[in-house]
């Protein structure tokens, strides 16, 4: 399998501080990979690596299999976190020249970019100044002349930072869009929601070391302890009773639905959901029996506190 990126024992310090050691995972084509890690853990020297603003110490990268060069970052579409527009320039003006910088000619860019700003509803602001729109529009242009070059790998950093709800679903429909279409994603962020709606594999930093890494819905199977949300209808004592030793209750509130009840229960063994199951039917009237699985933010702070790696292949 072609990878559109692979890192391989990538290291770098600075001083004494050892920011990456040995770091290496894979990205397959049209994955989106969250890229994770509390502040310090090594994720922007990871970006800032890829893109050839830090050399590293030692390690290899590559882009759709060739060794890295800065030919190859030129297919890279990077949205830093750190956002940069110059105030005084027009947005269709300095959209057709950062569209130009990545080697496109200015028809082939006017054209492109009119589609993009019609996409994402910013068509009427060709002609105005940027400091003349809101933060949020400044975002949207930013993340089109990201993307206006149809890289092959695009690099996001906090991509949703200052959006609202209704536009930053505007984004995330974008992202899955471009995954579909072949482009491979990797989003860096401390947002754990988007990454439970966009990443489908997940690499954690951690000092400089990767302790969790693998398909995100892989991760969180593995991430089970038992834990089952139970819609019943019936007593709430004969519930309780029925579950015996079998499995520990966290709680019963009552449903939006009349008359139901919702538990939070622990299964005592994870393997034998079945026997639980069966009891509860023969208490009460079982309306749903849910396995809840962790979330990726709860994942991501057992990963950090424990510090212990949890990795599978991450090709």
């Amino acid at each position: 399998m072609t990878h559109a990126l692979r890192i391989s024992g990538l290291r770098k310090s600075f001083g004494e501080q050892q920011v990456l050691d040995g770091v290496g995972f894979d990205v397959p084509k049209g994955a989106i990979l969250g890229l994770l890690g509390p502040n310090g853990a090594g994720k922007s020297t990871l970006i800032r690596s890829i893109m050839g603003i830090v050399e590293p110490d030692g390690g290899t990268i590559e882009l759709d299999g060739t060794p890295w060069s800065r030919e190859a970052v030129r297919r890279i579409g990077y949205l830093p976190e750190e956002r940069g527009l110059y105030r005084d320039m027009k947005v269709g003006e300095q959209a057709v020249y950062f569209a130009r910088l990545k080697g496109m000619d200015r028809p082939e860019a006017v054209t492109a970019l009119k589609a993009w700003f019609e996409r994402l509803e910013v068509d009427g602001w060709w002609d105005k100044k940027v400091s003349d729109i809101s933060k949020g529009m400044a975002q949207k242009i930013q993340f089109i002349c990201t993307v206006v070059h149809q890289p092959s790998l695009l690099i996001l950093d906090e991509p949703l930072s200052g959006f609202d709800p209704i536009n930053a679903r505007r984004i995330v429909d974008v992202v899955r869009s471009l995954a579909e279409s072949g482009t491979t994603i990797l989003l860096s962020t401390h947002d754990m929601p988007s990454v439970e709606r966009l990443c489908d594999r997940v690499v954690l930093l951690d000092q400089g070391n990767i302790v969790l890494a693998g398909e995100a819905d892989a991760l969180r199977e593995s991430g089970w302890s038992g834990e089952q949300e139970v819609v019943f209808r019936g007593n709430d004592i004969a519930f309780t009773n029925a579950l015996g030793t079998l499995a520990h209750l966290d709680g019963i509130e009552p449903d939006v639905a009349e008359g139901t009840r919702r538990a939070a229960i622990r299964l005592r063994n994870p393997e034998q959901p079945g026997q639980v199951l069966q009891a509860l039917g023969q208490a009460v009237d079982i309306l749903e029996f849910v396995k809840v699985r962790p979330t990726m933010e709860s994942l991501f702070i057992q990963a950090v506190q424990s510090g212990a790696a949890t990795t599978e292949p991450a090709s």
